[in-house]
């Protein structure tokens, strides 16, 4: 495995995607939020080598009346189909922010214009973190359809509350939303994620902080997602401090819910694997919940990191083979080096029963305070790293890593 760099520039970047196209392997986009036009915008970087070279490197354009861009997810969908959704902000006079998403049907050659999915008003409707993924689930009736879930803030973040669209004709026009979540006190909803099952189903999940014990929770949609059956409770959440209690450590590690399926035809086809964050022991570790039976119930967590005891291991992410239904989970943490960070994976192929001993897929340990960009100590690292698959099964991880004391994107081959 090898490091490349997608980005070596002189200004921040964070918060990457990865998504790779199933049928030919070669083309592979990475987004991240970037800081080198001097405001956030979201920056496409396209390899069509299979990820070993990003040469074309392309800015998405600003909706009319908005200033500021981030929270970008990438999806593929069959034939040359590539989205991603992102958020869109106006901080003058008022900060309105918007969902939007940007299609590309020329294999990330072009993208369209910006559509707006959701429209925000004000710091009344505050629209944040859209996950979008596109349906190529082989067994699926629904096959192209787009689904996109996000958090909704109201009244200067009084209450919040996860809502789901979906769009029939790739992404030119969108569904009213429909709310999935009990409306909360406060941010107390948080990290939507969006999976899809083998068959079609629509899976959706999210981070509820309150009331009551924070949880993972979760709802599942049979019919392409146009209705949604009762929300289930994938486990109960130990949320990590942000920011975590390292010397050093200032930037905010919120907990995220993240959500695979195995649509491969193999041993775990349908299997759901649900990934995150806890704090149960006094540190941070990954946990796993799985559920064989289309989310309905849910196995008891298990830690799937094997980092020694006191060390913080953070921000997980998880991609299953559509081929050979090999689980790669990725995350942060400073198991290396206290004051540093580096990125780890796991695997498992025997549809999660086991895990083997994590690996390093960072190549050397970094330090997120060297970038003054985001203040020092470093405030901000983003919230999520990716993963994803090329065939069969060899995993293409991206995160925020440092290149000359910057923040840049990196990935491991």
């Amino acid at each position: 495995m090898t490091n490349i760099p997608v980005t070596m520039g002189t200004l921040s970047q964070q918060e990457p995607s990865i998504t790779v196209n199933t049928l030919n392997n070669l083309t592979v986009i990475v987004t991240s939020s970037s800081i080198a036009t001097g405001t956030s915008r979201i920056n496409v970087y396209v390899s069509q080598d299979g990820g070993n070279t990003y040469p074309t490197t392309l800015t998405l354009p600003l909706p009319a009346g908005f200033t500021t861009q981030g929270n970008a997810i990438g999806t593929y969908g069959y034939r040359n189909t590539f989205m991603i959704a992102c958020t869109e902000l106006n901080l003058n006079p008022v900060m309105d922010s918007s969902t939007a998403v940007y299609t590309s049907t020329d294999n990330g050659v072009t993208f369209s214009v910006p559509v707006i999915t959701c429209e925000g008003f004000g710091v009344q409707i505050y629209n944040d973190k859209p996950f979008i993924q596109l349906d190529n689930s082989n067994g699926s009736p629904y096959l192209g359809l787009a689904h996109v879930g996000f958090t909704r803030y109201y009244d200067n973040f009084a209450t919040s509350g996860t809502y789901y669209q979906r769009s029939l004709d790739l992404g030119q026009t969108w569904s009213i939303p429909i709310l999935l979540s009990n409306q909360t006190t406060g941010t107390a909803v948080f990290g939507t994620n969006v999976a899809i099952g083998p068959t079609g189903e629509v899976y959706v999940a999210w981070a509820q902080y309150a009331p009551g014990n924070p949880q993972f929770l979760f709802r599942r949609s049979d019919d392409g997602g146009a209705t949604f059956n009762p929300i289930v409770v994938v486990s109960n959440i130990s949320l990590v401090p942000s920011p975590l209690p390292v010397p050093g450590f200032a930037f905010r590690v919120l907990t995220s819910a993240f959500l695979a399926v195995d649509i491969s035809p193999n041993l775990g086809q349908g299997i759901i694997y649900a990934v995150w964050q806890g704090y149960q022991t006094g540190s941070s570790h990954i946990y796993l919940a799985r559920s064989t039976d289309k989310g309905n119930t849910w196995s008891t967590p298990i830690q799937v990191d094997d980092s020694p005891a006191g060390t913080q291991n953070f921000y997980p992410n998880i991609a299953v083979s559509r081929t050979t239904g090999l689980i790669q989970i990725v995350y942060y943490t400073n198991r290396v080096d206290s004051s540093m960070l580096d990125v780890f994976g796991t695997t498992s192929g025997d549809a999660g029963a086991t895990f083997a001993p994590n690996t390093r897929l960072s190549d050397t340990s970094f330090d997120p305070n060297a970038d003054p960009s985001y203040g020092e100590p470093c405030t901000s690292l983003g919230d999520y790293i990716d993963v994803a698959f090329k065939y069969p099964d060899r995993q293409i991880t991206v995160w925020t890593g440092m290149i000359n004391d910057v923040q840049n994107i990196i990935s491991n081959l």
